[in-house]
């Protein structure tokens, strides 16, 4: 059975990490850290609008009359998604950089200008 992914830790709310992979075929793990991506960071109520909007093939109306909301709250809905999948989190990007000095995969020069690059 396949859960939802996980974005938050249940038992005190942080934001959860990504570090093991594995193919059910042939058994094959891939450790490291990666990152969620795409609409997998969307909360599991937003990928349920978001099921929804594209099973009514971003038919407005519909999307009203199955959730049984209103036209400005649809949009609402679509303008908070279109946010979180536009905006990479800062924060997440300044830990990779300093994972990555720590690491050793990236010097302190190097952070500095991905720093000033973000800017």
């Amino acid at each position: 059975m396949k859960k939802d992914t996980l974005l938050a830790c249940p038992v005190c709310e942080h934001d959860l990490e990504i570090v093991r992979y594995r193919c059910p075929s042939c058994n094959t793990t891939i450790d490291g850290k990666f990152k969620p991506s795409g609409l997998s960071g969307l909360t599991s109520s937003q990928q349920e609008f978001v099921t929804i909007f594209m099973l009514a093939e971003g038919n407005i109306k519909e999307v009203e009359k199955q959730l049984n909301i209103s036209y400005p709250t649809v949009k609402a809905r679509l303008k908070e998604i279109k946010a979180v999948l536009q905006s990479p989190r800062k924060e997440d990007d300044l830990l990779l950089i300093l994972e990555g000095i720590e690491d050793g995969e990236l010097s302190v020069d190097d952070a500095i200008a991905k720093i000033e690059k973000r800017r």
